[in-house]
């Protein structure tokens, strides 16, 4: 169970950050039909910035966490402020998507 969860977890972490890297690389195309493209292309860059921190966050959790068992105030630090980043990232992205529209 705990090879899985370190397998799974060091998966769905690389495909995030591989997501995030796309977006942040194509947002131009992506937002190409929009009102507003440029707009729409920070919005897809937020897009991209919430993946890469939500790889970071699950990163942290699922490998990190399960690898080294005891844990300290800097790992919960750690935790917390990539949670912090992508949901200030997934707000901006949400607003922006918006006013690009």
């Amino acid at each position: 169970m705990r090879a899985a969860s370190l397998v799974g977890g060091a998966a769905v972490s690389l495909g995030l950050m591989v997501l995030g890297l796309w977006a942040w690389q194509h947002a131009a195309e992506v937002a190409n039909g929009a009102a507003r493209p440029y707009v729409a292309k920070w919005a897809v860059r937020g897009v991209a910035v919430a993946a890469a921190a939500a790889a970071q966050a699950v990163l942290l959790v699922a490998v990190v966490g399960r690898v080294y068992r005891r844990q300290g105030a800097l790992d919960e630090v750690l935790r917390l402020s990539a949670v912090l980043v992508f949901l200030v990232a997934l707000v901006s992205a949400a607003a922006l998507g918006l006013a690009g529209r």
